[in-house]
């Protein structure tokens, strides 16, 4: 018998479907984050492009969405 709580939980199914989660969800964000940055420089040199600030209001959506997702599997983790 170990000494800490979460030396233990290596071998529970639960506890290893959230890890591949929250790295599923990391993933997904870093990505989110990249295609922004590339929108958002693409948008403020072309101001009035309306298709690509739509683009960069739906990224920061979809941004906000997988932080929370995050926040909530994590709250979960610990």
């Amino acid at each position: 018998m170990s000494m800490y709580f979460y030396d233990e939980t290596d071998d529970w199914p639960e506890y290893q479907i959230l890890k591949d989660d929250i790295h599923r969800l990391e993933k997904e964000y870093v990505e989110i984050r990249k295609k922004l940055q590339e929108a958002e420089s693409a948008f403020e040199s072309e101001d009035s492009d309306t298709a690509l600030h739509s683009k960069v209001d739906g990224l920061k959506k979809k941004m906000k969405e997988i932080e929370q997702k995050l926040d909530g599997s994590i709250s979960l983790y610990r």
